[in-house]
């Protein structure tokens, strides 16, 4: 496996530099002045509308999502709209707080964003519950309760005949989309401490799930029982505590093929081949967002709001800009020749991909962009945190559009023909022979996740007992020290 270290890191010692006068020191993590920019070109505002409340001060991911000419998008209030791309008209809308479950609760809270698929619009909210409904006249067709916050986008099979959602702890829930059973649950991260972020679930046709969890990890289970066939290890979850384990793979990972690059939050980026079941490559870029990609580079924006652009022929970083540090800057997306990316301010920022210079800067919404932009139809869509969704136009030479047909091809044709699954590894999952019955196969994956958990536990009550020894140890030499210290008057050597 080859390891490429392409950009060095600096730990920045701001913090420590104290002026002499005894005035506190500067915040290192406030965020830089917005930069002033001479846009060399103008985007043409196509339409805007309201969809809602937004997501005000909550983090709530609700990036819309399109089919067949329409854009689905909802609010955190439980606002769900269906609108035609092409001019903003609102199809309809659906305001699901009024079902019974959300009037004891603060709001219907949805979160994770929407996902629309075969006729039928899923969301799910942080009150637990999953809803589907219909995609033409945006009917609720079932809502079905999960007992746990869910904080990532639904997905659906390729057939449309499942849908899937995954909670914050990490477990996966199937249900039949006609008529809202729980098939099956699976998976469970061991991290207590965990981004709120989480990755989204990544299917492959009909066969198998792909998605990032908390601890390091990304998992394949199959679609059709829910058995976890495949664990890649992305980051290795070291370090003396919790904060400094939190190694969570939150952003989504993206095929290239048989290949799949996945991001980790603090232990790099790699490329891992399903053809060869090994790691082609480890990169020195942490993020908890999703990276962007073309046919020919991979742009990176990590959580101190820096942007990198990385060549997919050799791994060498093309640029890297450093401009908007702190910002709040969202994932990136690529649009034409330009990788695009919102920050907390409401600027949308069009990067150069050939060097990385800010060729367009653009006031949107003053109440910021939290979430990446998304592309559709050649079109650049735009979500504010006051629930304002904007669509832009600028496509010049038509490349936007051809590259967001590149990539849903890529996306179509992910792993087609390639086995996700472990070496060895049968339909029962990795925890167990494939002759075990399915009872036993979920005690089983009880007992590994139980094991898991008293191993961390047991972690954590060794760290406690070397922090007591150290204790003691620093008491010991302290009074050893005033011993040598008051026995030195009468001459006696130390």
């Amino acid at each position: 496996m080859l390891f490429t270290k392409v950009s060095p890191l600096f730990l920045g010692t701001a913090a420590a530099l104290m002026l002499l006068s005894g005035c506190a020191a500067e915040d290192p993590y406030a965020p830089v002045e917005a930069p002033e920019i001479d846009s060399k070109f103008d985007i043409d505002k196509v339409w805007a509308d309201s969809i809602g409340s937004g997501v005000g001060d909550f983090w709530s991911a609700l990036r819309p999502d399109f089919a067949a000419g329409t854009v689905y998008a909802a609010s955190r209030d439980g606002d769900v709209f269906g609108i035609v791309a092409a001019d903003g008209d609102k199809i309809w809308h659906t305001d699901l707080s009024d079902e019974e479950e959300n009037d004891s609760s603060r709001s219907t809270r949805l979160s994770g964003g929407v996902s629309a698929y075969a006729g039928k619009v899923a969301v799910g909210s942080e009150n637990g519950y999953l809803y589907l409904l219909n995609a033409i006249d945006g009917a609720l067709l079932w809502k079905n309760y999960t007992a746990s916050e869910l904080v990532s986008r639904p997905a659906f099979s390729k057939s449309g005949d499942r849908v899937f959602v995954m909670d914050h702890r990490g477990r996966v829930f199937a249900y039949d989309c006609a008529t809202g059973e729980q098939l099956w649950v699976s998976g469970d991260s061991p991290n207590v401490l965990r981004l709120r972020a989480q990755s989204d679930i990544v299917p492959v046709g009909d066969d198998f799930l792909v998605m990032g969890q908390s601890n390091g990890k990304v998992s394949v289970l199959l679609q059709s029982t829910g058995a976890i066939v495949n664990s890649l290890t992305i980051a290795e979850v070291t370090g003396a505590n919790a904060l400094s384990r939190v190694s969570d793979v939150s952003a989504t990972p993206v095929f290239d093929g048989s290949d799949l690059w996945v991001i980790s939050y603090n232990g790099g980026m790699v490329r891992y081949s399903f053809a060869e079941h090994r790691n082609l490559v480890k990169l020195a870029y942490s993020s908890s967002l999703q990276p962007a990609m073309d046919d020919s580079v991979i742009v990176i924006t990590n959580d101190d709001g820096h942007l990198f652009c990385i060549n997919r022929s050799d791994y060498s970083e093309r640029w890297s800009n450093t401009a908007l540090s702190y910002r709040n800057v969202t994932a990136p997306v690529i649009y034409g020749d330009y990788a695009v990316a919102g920050d907390y301010e409401g600027y949308l920022y069009f990067f150069n991909l050939e060097n990385g210079s800010i060729d367009g800067m653009f006031s949107v919404d003053g109440s910021g962009i939290y979430d990446a932009p998304v592309v559709a139809d050649g079109k650049l869509y735009v979500t504010s945190r006051d629930g304002d969704l904007y669509c832009y136009d600028y496509d010049p030479t038509g490349s936007a559009f051809s590259k967001e047909t590149a990539a849903k091809m890529r996306a179509d044709y992910a792993a087609v023909g390639v086995d996700l699954r472990a070496p060895g590894v049968g339909d029962s999952g990795i925890y167990a022979p494939d002759s075990i019955s399915m009872d036993a196969l979920m005690a089983r994956r009880a007992a590994v996740i139980q094991a898991a958990r008293q191993a961390e536990a047991r972690q954590r009550a060794a760290e406690a007992q070397m922090r007591e020894y150290e204790k003691r140890r620093q008491e010991y030499e302290e009074r050893v020290a005033a011993e040598r210290e008051r026995l030195s008057g009468f001459g006696i050597a130390p």
